[in-house]
């Protein structure tokens, strides 16, 4: 098992620590990244993990509906029957079951959120078989984001996704093991709340000694260090249980014993956390990670980080890359990314239809680059598909809770999926309403946005998409939201939305804000959540790209009624050529104009 320092926070090339998770990370671990082979259709070969299957760097032919047996073997170098281990994968698309040494594990259903197993009881120390087996479809019932569900791409829905495309490791761990953490700052009370899960491995309550009784040996030591290396370890013993297998603890610090620094875009200041478990004297699990206080506020029509007014200067982020799809090829291609995005003086990226990993929103948190985080959609509304949808989002909800560069959960996209939602009484509208409802219980420190771009029915944020073709559209438009023009706001029709897809009216007319008359968000901030997208969509002005950009921009802050915006986009991809950047990451336009532009 490799060592690795995950908690190294210089801002230079050491930043980049190899650990695929740095806010949830043990130090004996193994990547099973690499060759695999591949099995399918009565065909056989070999992909690159952690490349979905046809793009350039995974080295295999294209195919997006099957399935695929990605097979490899293993060692594990020091192992022990005392310790347990825990096979991770990232993220594979679609349904995934697990196989190790004839033994199946369990199986997953979902592209985005990442999943795990215990594995202790059935591995070897030497030429482990691990098996994936991994089923994927264009069923537009399958949470799919902006991957086609034809057979090639078309319009703005791009080549599938298909397979693993995050990376596979396993991490040693004892007979008990930390299943969970969170940190977390109430602002009112000036306190930090520190809660933690343990578990009892599988087939290890026999041989381990533990009883019901003997819960409270557990204890856990939590050490919170800051950039100076001052260290704070505060211990926590667990919650009563009735389950022997889950144990909680909970633990709370007033701010004023650890003078707390908080974490802002200008200033992104991390405490390295250390959570170690023990039984009695033994240490039985210890995992690193990181955190960032920071209060948000959206009353009032502003949006306030740590109580201060944020202008929202964001640019839409798609998370697609020329050799590996979803995956880029290094961390670096990453960090570079958000460099550029910083570079040109956006303090945010709108991640649009995609969930990011680990990694990405570990740079994110460190750079101090605020970030929405967008489900992505299924196309076609069901009992499957809602099921589907509410099971990842809760996964991806409590992965990443903990980033405190992420300040805002959108939940729909311009009614995607969901055209249900036009019956007052319908099971979808229901279902939007649920999840809504589910997200402000299991995050109620983030707004949440129902349905973005248009139609609401119950949001935190108003968000208001238009690629209207002149400036002067867009102004009246602003103008109409400002005076509370009934017909931008509440006039919706069916009619209306035909007519709008219909006669391509989507460089002339903007959707109604809300869905139903009934509907007001009074003290709501208001974002242009998109606009631009110059070279793709039509605009008649003559003016060029950065001219363009400067005048709808412009427009936007003066206009005075939002509280920030998202420019489309910061690069091209697939046949959307719009970006600020190439899909190579070339620059198209000057970045210090785009810079200027950002200090309107």
């Amino acid at each position: 098992m490799k060592q690795t320092d995950l908690l190294d926070f210089v801002m230079d090339d050491n930043i980049y620590a190899s650990h695929p998770s740095p806010n949830w990370a043990r130090r004996n671990w193994i990547s099973l990244n690499g060759e695999w082979s591949l099995a399918s259709g009565g065909k056989s070969g070999t992909v690159i993990v952690p490349f979905s299957i046809g793009t350039p760097a995974s080295r295999t032919p294209y195919r997006d509906r099957g399935l695929f047996v990605y097979s490899r073997t293993f060692d594990i170098p020091v192992h022990s029957p005392k310790k347990s281990y825990l096979l991770h994968i990232g993220a594979s698309d679609y349904q995934t079951t697990v196989v190790l040494n004839g033994h199946v594990l369990g199986s997953h259903t979902g592209g985005y959120s990442s999943f795990s197993f215990e594995i202790g009881e059935w591995l070897q120390a030497a030429d482990n078989r691990l098996e994936l087996r991994v089923r994927d479809s264009r069923s537009m019932e399958q949470v799919r984001g902006k991957q086609t569900f034809l057979s090639r791409p078309f319009y703005v829905w791009y080549t599938g996704t298909t397979g693993i495309w995050q990376p596979v490791w396993i991490e040693e761990t004892g007979p008990r093991y930390l299943e969970r953490a969170s940190a977390r700052a109430d602002f009112t009370q000036k306190m930090i709340f520190f809660s933690a899960t343990s578990s009892l491995a599988s087939g290890k309550v026999h041989n381990t000694g533990i009883t019901q009784t003997s819960e409270g040996a557990q204890h856990l030591t939590i050490d919170m260090i800051s950039s100076d290396r001052t260290t704070f370890c505060v211990e926590a013993l667990p919650t009563r249980s009735d389950d022997l297998k889950e144990t909680t603890f909970r633990v709370e610090i007033p701010f004023d014993a650890i003078k707390l620094d908080f974490w802002s875009p200008e200033r992104p200041f991390l405490y390295k956390l250390r959570f170690t478990l023990y039984l009695g004297t033994e240490k039985t699990d210890e995992v690193e990670s990181y955190a960032g206080f920071r209060s948000l506020d959206w009353s009032g029509k502003k949006f306030r980080i740590n109580g201060k007014p944020q202008y929202l200067r964001m640019v839409l982020v798609q998370g697609y890359y020329p050799e590996g799809g979803y995956t880029p090829l290094s961390y670096q291609t990453m960090a570079a990314d958000i460099r550029s995005i910083k570079d040109m003086g956006y303090n945010g990226a709108r991640l649009h239809q995609k969930i990011e990993s680990p990694y990405f929103h570990y740079l994110c948190d460190r750079f101090g680059l605020l970030t929405s985080y967008e489900m992505p959609s299924f196309y076609r509304g069901s009992q499957k598909a809602f099921h589907a949808y509410e099971s990842e989002l809760r996964e991806i909800v409590a992965r990443d809770s903990m980033h405190p560069s992420a300040v805002m959960w959108m939940l729909f996209n311009e009614t995607w999926g969901i055209w249900g939602l036009y019956g007052r009484k319908s099971k979808t509208r229901r279902f939007v309403l649920d999840m809504v409802n589910l997200v402000k219980k299991l995050d109620p420190e983030r707004p949440v946005i129902d349905n973005s771009g248009w139609e609401h029915l119950k949001t935190d944020i108003l968000d208001f998409h238009h690629y209207l073709q002149t400036s002067a559209l867009a102004r009246e438009a602003y103008a109409d939201i400002a005076r509370g023009n009934n017909k931008r706001l509440h006039g919706f029709s069916i009619l209306r939305v035909i007519l709008f897809y219909l006669l391509d009216k989507v460089n002339t007319e903007t959707r109604a804000v809300f869905l139903d008359q009934h509907v007001v968000a009074e003290d709501a901030p208001f974002l242009l959540s998109e606009y631009g997208g110059f070279g793709w969509y039509k605009n008649s002005e003559g003016a060029s790209v950065v001219d363009s950009i400067e005048r709808y921009t412009r427009d936007c802050v003066e206009s005075g009624i939002f509280c920030g915006y998202c420019l489309t986009q910061l690069y091209d991809v697939e046949g959307e050529v719009n970006g600020l950047l190439t899909a190579d990451r070339n620059p198209k336009v000057d970045p210090q104009q785009i810079k200027a532009i950002n200090k309107i």
